[in-house]
């Protein structure tokens, strides 16, 4: 019993440890002063109003989740068919493909950042958009990867056997089987990569520039050369964006599974 309590005491304080630097960062944000101290007496909403009243911080914003997005979906899109086609390989072809998806999660951000800018110029990528998504999907690549190959169904192989030996063709296959079962881990692989390309600062640095700039690249000169609650108020959206994502992965995850539930348990009863 003591052990117990112990363990959830444990898992409560490491829960509070994470969250206290956000709760700090809200806190903050609601500071009436010019600097980054949080409000004692007074509380105002002025920065929040200051935030969403200023072009360049709406414009990183928008930039940010459009970025993130298509990141989100090339990773995914990249990665998937990999994970799915890796059990088929030989083992010498399997580590030679985990090696090269894995490769850039082995590379620090600000090498990858500053070696992809000679590319990014030769290939007249530099300032636009698709430069940053990318480099963005190439830096999520790796989580998507391992999520997709970790939370493979361990059948699948033998239903879409079954299912095309039943005669269903290649298409009707992957509609009917691989898709449906695929849904849950491509959803959370999807937006694991999202929260990580709303956050990534230090490739965005490098490449970003005034007409693509995303929110960390706008935060990170405001919190060296002239730090304000506006910043803590830029962190608060972008920690309820990736919050949000979480929570949908999460309903999605948990529709699916009782579906599957009510399946079984239907099936039992009949």
């Amino acid at each position: 019993m003591i052990r117990k309590w112990s363990i959830a005491l444990l898992g409560w304080g490491a829960i509070l440890g994470l969250l206290a630097p956000m709760l700090h960062t809200i806190w903050v944000s609601f500071s009436p002063d010019s600097f980054l101290t949080p409000p004692t007496n007074v509380w105002s909403v002025k920065w929040y109003l200051a935030y969403f009243g200023d072009r360049r911080w709406i414009h990183a914003t928008s930039q940010s989740l459009l970025i993130a997005g298509m990141a989100a979906l090339l990773a995914v899109a990249a990665s998937a068919p990999a994970a799915w086609s890796l059990g088929k390989l030989t083992v010498a072809r399997q580590r030679l493909l985990s090696i090269l998806l894995l490769l850039p999660a082995l590379i620090p951000p600000a090498a990858l950042g500053f070696g992809l800018l000679p590319l990014v110029y030769f290939t007249g990528l530099w300032g636009t958009s698709l430069g940053l998504v990318l480099v963005h999907a190439t830096v999520g690549l790796p989580i998507a990867f391992l999520i997709i190959r970790t939370c493979l169904p361990a059948k699948l192989g033998e239903l879409e056997a079954a299912a095309a030996g039943l005669g269903a063709n290649r298409w009707e296959v992957l509609r009917r089987v691989t898709l449906p079962l695929l849904t849950p881990v491509l959803l959370a692989a999807g937006i694991a990569v999202f929260v990580l390309s709303l956050n990534e600062s230090l490739v965005s640095i490098f490449l970003a520039t005034p007409t693509n700039e995303t929110l960390p690249a706008v935060i990170w000169p405001q919190l060296r050369y002239s730090p304000s609650p506006m910043v803590a108020v830029a962190s608060c959206v972008t920690a309820l964006l990736g919050m949000i994502g979480m929570l949908i992965v999460i309903g999605i995850l948990g529709y699916q599974r009782g579906r599957l539930i009510a399946k079984n348990t239907t099936a039992i009863n009949s």
